[in-house]
């Protein structure tokens, strides 16, 4: 069964022959050179056949044509880190411009996504990253944002007005490229960062507008909440397909999710912890636990987020050894297909 049959599979929740598994880890210094990117993507791919791709464009890619000065990684293990936010004071809101999605960084991306499309297209999901415009602008500021918020919303406002219309124009391009869903994540829609007064201003209208360019080939669209204290039921209502956040992390298991939504659900990986030291039986255990939480098979097994850097890979090929050795039990009864183990 090819990833992409799998995946629509899952969404309709019909029988599979294994559980649906997909990981995604950042790769810096190579994730700002596209055609390396595109090669180890490839190397990855064939390595550990995901059953969707999720491209993990640079973290900083949102912010990097808006005036911040990064310090670029030279190690693997490294990230790139804003040293000098392009917003410092809020009128500097007011002074944004709208970016070209084909030039610059996320030109860059937007080529690093043809040549992913061009190769895995109507085989894989290949699913492009989409940050937030309220996620774009905290990492053009930093923590000044709230501040800035609270004394100068109308300031704050009229950035996200620029920073969505830019995103907006960067989902469009994707489309046209032909992914067949985005990866959309938003970093502030939890309660230990922000409320959700202040979420229902100045995120989720801005979210709305972007998600508003989806298109019908775009089928297999993921919204990412990042956080620990996440608005889930708040926002469980965007028109997505699927939902990844903390399961192992937050209070709203894979179980609770199910009961308050019928969205294919990714997760059920703790990244940080059982990923790294587990042994197999470990591993194998931790997935039955989601499977069974779940009860259909409306879930793809995944982490939380991005796997940390420092989870060697030789994990994933473990991870991908358990899950492929739960077989399906065959025809779904009313909660879906179970898996056997065998081996």
């Amino acid at each position: 069964m090819k990833p992409v049959e799998r995946i629509r599979r899952v969404m309709e929740k019909r029988d599979i022959d294994r559980p649906a598994l997909s990981l995604w880890k950042h790769v810096p210094i190579i994730d700002r050179d596209p055609d390396r990117f595109f090669a180890l993507t490839c190397q990855h791919q064939k390595a550990w056949e995901w059953d969707f791709l999720k491209l993990c464009y640079n973290g900083l890619f949102s912010v990097e044509d808006w005036g911040s000065v990064i310090r670029w990684p030279e190690k693997e293990d490294e990230v790139g880190e804003v040293i000098e936010f392009g917003i410092k004071e809020p009128l500097d809101w007011t002074g944004l411009k709208p970016l070209d999605p084909k030039e610059g960084a996320l030109g860059r991306e937007l080529y690093y996504t043809s040549l992913v499309v061009s190769e895995f297209k109507n085989q894989v999901p290949v699913i492009g990253t989409v940050f937030s415009p309220l996620t774009t602008a905290i990492k053009m500021c930093g923590d000044n944002l709230f501040s800035h918020m609270k004394e100068h919303p109308d300031l704050v406002l009229a950035g996200l007005e620029t920073i969505t219309a830019t995103t907006r124009a960067f989902v469009r391009e994707l489309g046209r490229l032909g992914v067949d869903g985005i990866f959309f994540a938003t970093q502030m829609a939890t309660r230990d960062r922000l409320s959700w007064k202040d979420y229902s201003t100045f995120g989720k209208p801005y979210d709305l507008e972007v998600l508003s360019e989806i298109t019908k080939s775009m089928w297999f669209n993921i919204l990412h909440i990042h956080g620990l204290e996440p608005m889930f039921e708040e926002l469980i209502d965007y028109p997505m397909e699927a939902v990844n956040w903390h399961d192992r992390r937050v209070s709203v298991t894979l179980s609770k999710a199910r009961r308050m939504t019928d969205k294919v659900l990714i997760g059920g990986i703790d990244e940080w912890e059982v990923l790294h030291t587990a042994d197999e039986d470990e591993l194998r255990a931790h997935v039955k636990d989601a499977l069974d939480q779940v009860g259909d098979t409306g879930i793809v097994i995944g982490p939380g987020c991005v796997v940390p850097l420092h989870i060697p890979e030789e994990r994933f090929g473990m991870l991908r050894r358990v899950v492929s050795s739960l077989l399906s039990s065959g025809t779904p009864d009313d909660h879906g297909t179970t898996f056997l183990f065998e081996g």
